[in-house]
């Protein structure tokens, strides 16, 4: 990986900043990218070609103008300004880089490896609250109950499905 944390370009004028992601933009790429299967081995040129009229707002995602707080970004307005002042070659820079900065099979190793983690820890603590049993109730007359006990007023037919719905009396 690059040594580099920050690459600057500008494009129509104004100068842009690319840093590596941070988890609100990582969420603005996957909707995005929701429903385009990437091929493994991608490169840029091929990733630029993929994404087609997605381009100019996955490049609003990853870079920041110079001086604007990154929450406070106008994603849409970023990519319509971009879209038509960005030259082919900083478009394949700024993919190239973002990869420089973004190790993303680093990246999805440790998502997978925190997922693993997680899904540990709830399979353990589903199977301890699983397995202890709750504490039977008490009845009015001092026996204990450990499960639901019919109310008086339900009919001993109705309990034992002998007696017919009113569909098919009629």
């Amino acid at each position: 990986m690059s040594e580099k944390r920050e690459f600057k370009y500008t494009i129509g004028g104004k100068t842009y900043m690319q840093r590596p992601l941070v988890l609100g933009q990582i969420m603005q790429l996957m909707a995005l990218l929701k429903g385009l299967v990437i091929p493994k081995g991608i490169g840029a040129l091929g990733l630029v070609s993929l994404l087609g009229d997605r381009l100019p707002e996955a490049i609003a995602v990853v870079l920041v103008p110079e001086g604007v707080v990154l929450k406070d970004k106008d994603i849409s307005a970023l990519a319509e300004d971009i879209g038509f002042e960005i030259e082919p070659d900083t478009a394949i820079e700024v993919v190239e880089n973002f990869f420089d900065l973004n190790p993303l099979s680093l990246i999805l190793q440790k998502l997978s490896g925190m997922a693993e983690k997680i899904a540990g820890k709830i399979v353990a603590t589903s199977s301890v609250t699983s397995s202890a049993s709750s504490p039977g109730e008490t009845l009015p007359d001092g026996t204990k109950s450990y499960g639901d006990t019919p109310t008086k007023s339900a009919s001993p037919i109705s309990a034992t499905g002998s007696e017919k719905s009113s569909s098919e009396r009629q």
